[in-house]
């Protein structure tokens, strides 16, 4: 029988669930009701990150949903040019796609 992963509270209740990058720790919230129709609207790329990061069109997509829900350990929203500062890599930004879509649900 497959495991059942349950959420955790801090999910269930909207402060999000803790996760390390490159040494540092962020939260992602995960994504709220009202959000849901833009989010789907701006089809956001879950593959090759690389072309995320391509057109400027698609790299406001992905600042303005990591801003929504990825903050730093002072609480302050994250963006590419702060996790770029931070040294992220790409496979850093598939992870928060990933978790995100997983915590929401």
């Amino acid at each position: 029988m497959a495991k059942k992963e349950v959420a955790s509270l801090a999910t269930m209740v909207g402060t999000g669930e803790p996760w390390e990058v490159q040494g540092k720790n962020y939260t992602v919230k995960p994504l709220k009701l009202k959000d849901e129709p833009e989010f789907t609207g701006d089809q956001v790329n879950f593959g090759p990150q690389y072309f995320s990061l391509i057109t400027p069109e698609e790299r406001a997509k992905f600042d303005k949903w990591m801003s929504r829900y990825l903050f730093d350990e002072a609480g302050e929203p994250m963006n590419l040019e702060k996790a770029t500062e931070l040294d992220w890599d790409v496979a850093d930004l598939k992870e928060f796609w990933h978790r995100l879509v997983k915590i929401s649900g």
